[in-house]
């Protein structure tokens, strides 16, 4: 059993919310698995596999446009679960779910799982609440792609990460560039935005990172949304 990403896990996202019984059912059926940075954990059209828990790294998930191309819609990290809409339903997958950096997941194998949940119905509860949260995350990220002014919507973005509870609770793992893809704006739009935002000590800016420094101040920006 993978001791150290169960512990991971059981502090935050959907696994943490989950009841002793439902924790005490799922847990045998866990297996550890890691990724290297830019691998697939699967991708669009796979036919399901199982369902992941990300317990460290991060994850890019992306869906593919009328030309065939991929755009990435989110960046998610300790606490995510993905890929029970797909197994659940009998689909194939909508999305592609690629490493940012050295990622450990926890994995649910598909047949041990379809037969748990057939001998335990009432854990079909469970991953219904598990596809809500995805659907809320869902219509959180449309929303704020309808978001103005630019720097709205940089700051609703910035503020749908919640605090990891690591050494620096509020770092974000994201490149200037990466930030500007998941909110739609220009690169050079986001240098002015990001740029703005360390002015004011709303955030600590490096290539990679971001750091919140001041939660209400961008909960302000976020108040001028129309």
């Amino acid at each position: 059993m993978p001791t150290i990403a169960l512990e991971l896990l059981s502090s935050r996202g959907w696994y943490a919310d989950r009841s002793p019984e439902t924790k005490r059912l799922l847990a045998p059926l866990f297996q550890l698995r890691e990724y290297s940075a830019g691998q697939s954990l699967y991708n669009h059209g796979d036919e399901p596999n199982g369902v992941f828990g990300i317990a460290s790294g991060g994850i890019d998930i992306s869906i593919p446009r009328f030309d065939g191309l991929a755009f990435t819609i989110h960046r998610a990290e300790t606490g995510f679960w993905i890929g029970d809409s797909a197994l659940f339903a009998g689909y194939s997958r909508m999305i592609s779910i690629v490493a940012t950096a050295q990622v450990r997941a926890v994995f649910l194998p598909r047949a041990p799982l379809l037969k748990l949940v057939e001998e335990n119905p009432f854990l079909y509860k469970d991953f219904y609440a598990l596809s809500h949260i995805n659907t809320q995350t869902a219509l959180n990220l449309l929303a704020n792609l309808a978001t103005s002014p630019a720097e709205a919507r940089v700051a609703v973005r910035l503020l749908m990460y919640e605090p990891n509870g690591g050494s620096d609770a509020n770092e974000i793992s994201l490149s200037h560039e990466k930030l500007a893809e998941l909110v739609a704006l220009s690169p050079a739009t986001m240098q002015r935005v990001l740029a703005s935002m360390q002015e004011q000590r709303l955030i600590e800016v490096s290539y990679s990172r971001i750091r919140i420094l001041n939660r209400g101040g961008l909960l302000a920006l976020c108040a001028k949304a129309r």
